[in-house]
């Protein structure tokens, strides 16, 4: 196996297929996720559409002549060379830093290495590189012989300029109401998180992790709108002085952003009232809570009905179209004063296309046993909510947390993601949503 260097290159002697790994250390590079990459390209360098375009979301070309996947825990590309499509010369494969800051660049990397496996090996020089994003190598055809070239090409500024480089269409594309076909969803969620990298950066990892979740869950449907409804009373002030409010904020706005159209998350307050705040977004997300507390006092009283008959006015029109469901996140740490109106909201909203999704923030119960969970949590009311009878659908789940930053963001979305699946799937089956 032959050493490159920089622009040097070989014959690739063995196929049709061919295993190409990159590999990186430190794994995280500025405490950011790096990811590998392949563009399928034309004789104009460019990509013949956005389904060239390789990564974690959209691990194989069309026609499979190339495809993402892993060796133990490193990433590599498997390619069919003698399925590669007669238009496209040349395959370029690159990593991407998906974070802001001095760190975030491939001068913080410790070692960047490209492998043709039996073939070449070449490791790219890092010292002093600026840029986010890196070419580190390709595959090219000349006179009908393919090659392998060592590259080590920087580009500032991140997956963005590589990717419009190549020719993939970037432009943000957060609107459009009919859910897209699979590669083209995947396209749309690399658009989406090319546009976070430059508003957020800090949210593109938790926005992956919620694709994970949607993956594990086998989620069919990857629109919808989100609500957060979260408890004003007075006893909620620890938690919001804490900043356990705010990293639950930054999860719900990950979900968001990831389900929403226009990638915002609606959010609605009760207490002894209900208040429709508006909309936050991935600018404005991180002084949530301060801007809510300096418009809204802590109030004396729990009413949940007011709020869920607050939200189901504010949905109407989404929920006479039938076609975006609403997943509604929940959020109390007390009884409410009006069970009644709640049930009466609960159970008539069953049939339209609202998900309700109610944490308990408290003491988990000491005792074991089904008296013990339901009676020493002081959330049996809940409880009844989530297994209520007489509803045309179960349209609600509940967890209780003792501390709601607690469980990591695996666990988190994991948990906000449990019953909502199966939910999705009846309201399609019985046509309440389209």
């Amino acid at each position: 196996m032959k050493t490159l260097t920089r622009g040097a290159n070989t014959v690739i002697d063995r196929g049709p297929a061919i295993t190409a790994r990159l590999r990186w250390s430190p794994r995280r590079i500025g405490d950011s996720d790096v990811d590998p990459s392949a563009f399928l390209l034309g004789a104009d360098d460019r990509v013949r559409s956005d389904a060239d375009f390789i990564f974690y979301n959209q691990p194989a070309s069309a026609d499979g002549s190339v495809s993402l996947g892993t060796v133990g825990d490193e990433p590599s590309f498997v390619v069919q060379l003698d399925r590669v499509p007669s238009d496209v010369q040349a395959i370029a494969f690159a990593l991407t830093i998906h974070g802001e800051g001095a760190a975030c660049r491939f001068a913080s990397a410790e070692k960047v290495t490209f492998e043709v496996d039996g073939v070449a090996a070449f490791e790219a020089p890092t010292t002093g590189m600026s840029e986010s994003a890196l070419i580190v190598a390709r595959i090219y055809r000349r006179n009908g012989t393919w090659k392998v070239r060592a590259v080590g090409q920087g580009f500032a500024g991140g997956l963005g300029p590589l990717a419009t480089h190549f020719g993939v269409d970037i432009a943000d594309d957060d609107g459009g109401a009919a859910p897209p076909a699979p590669d083209a969803s995947a396209i749309r969620l690399e658009k989406k998180l090319v546009s976070l990298q430059k508003k957020a950066p800090e949210l593109v990892s938790l926005v992956k992790k919620v694709q994970l979740s949607l993956e594990k869950k086998a989620i069919s449907r990857d629109q919808a709108k989100v609500a957060l409804c979260l408890d004003i009373s007075a006893s909620m002030g620890g938690l919001y002085r804490s900043g356990k409010i705010d990293t639950l904020v930054r999860r719900v706005m990950a979900l968001g952003y990831r389900f929403d159209d226009d990638g915002e998350i609606d959010v609605f307050l009760f207490g002894a009232d209900a208040h429709e705040y508006g909309t936050v977004t991935v600018s404005d997300y991180k002084t949530f809570v301060r801007d809510m507390l300096a418009r809204h006092r802590l109030e004396g009283g729990t009413y949940y009905g007011k709020a869920m008959g607050m939200i189901r006015d504010a949905y109407r029109s989404t929920v006479q179209r039938r076609d975006v469901p609403v997943y509604v996140m929940f959020v109390t740490d007390g009884a409410t004063a009006d069970r009644e109106r709640a049930v009466r909201e609960l159970r008539e909203a069953s049939g339209d296309p609202i998900f309700w999704q109610f944490m308990a923030i408290g003491k988990k119960p000491k005792k074991k046993g089904f008296f013990g969970r339901i009676f020493g949590s002081g959330f049996e009311f809940l409880e009844e909510l989530d297994d209520m009878p007489g509803r045309e659908v179960d349209n609600a789940d509940f967890f209780l947390l003792e501390d709601p930053a607690g469980p990591s963001d695996d666990e988190m979305f994991d948990l906000m993601m449990d019953e909502y699946p199966g939910w999705l799937r009846c309201v399609m089956d019985k046509g309440i949503l389209k």
